[in-house]
């Protein structure tokens, strides 16, 4: 089967991670399956434009600025039928393949609070309580799930952000609207349920605008 690579931007790598599906068979999957997935899934209710000299993506008729990403790149091989349906998705024949999985994962994240969990390593018992009562108990009632995108980070594999982040405090979580702005944070042991508690009153504050 004929492939192509593409260089993907460090941050878009990093972020295809958090669209694989978990209870997938395989448990792991490539990024070229979850970019293939990513397409199946986008409605083109995330769009691009121009305006006032600048680029805005609309998801859902809310307009979001164009996010700066590094010049930092990772490389994904992909096939070569994948490759040719990115640029059938191209809006403008000079978007970029980055833009375009920009969009599709946009599209995809919707117009959710994104609630990042920090950690050193998942064999800490502080993150793995955190990670199981997010996934296995928060995420499967319909309120939180609806709302919020939940992303795990080892920082051990991001020598930028492991800088950034002192261990002592981790796990650190984030939560950030929809502009990417932080909203609140905690670190450390977290104390369950002051996490749904302020989960859930961010929630119902945003209800509006939460698909």
């Amino acid at each position: 089967m004929e492939t192509k690579t593409i260089k993907v931007s460090a941050e878009l790598y990093e972020a295809l991670d958090f669209c694989r599906d978990k209870n997938s068979d395989s448990a792991w999957e490539s990024k070229s399956t979850i970019i293939t997935k990513l397409l199946a899934r986008y409605d083109d209710t995330c769009q691009l434009i121009h305006e006032n000299g600048s680029y805005w993506f609309i998801i859902n008729g809310r307009k979001r600025s164009f996010p700066e990403i590094s010049h930092t790149t990772e490389n994904v091989r992909i096939t070569q039928n994948l490759h040719d349906r990115l640029n059938e998705a191209k809006i403008h024949p000079d978007e970029t393949i980055n833009t375009v999985l920009q969009r599709l994962l946009f599209s995809y994240y919707g117009n959710k609070l994104v609630y990042q969990i920090n950690i050193k390593s998942t064999s800490n018992k502080d993150s793995q309580d955190l990670i199981f009562f997010m996934h296995e108990l928060l995420m499967t009632e319909p309120k939180f799930n609806n709302a919020l995108f939940v992303e795990v980070v080892s920082v051990g594999n991001c020598p930028e952000r492991k800088s950034k982040y002192d261990e002592n405090t981790l796990p650190l979580s984030i939560l950030y609207d929809f502009e990417d702005h932080e909203m609140w944070r905690m670190e450390g042991k977290h104390n369950l349920d002051e996490v749904r508690r302020k989960l859930e009153s961010f929630i119902d504050s945003l209800e509006e605008f939460i698909d």
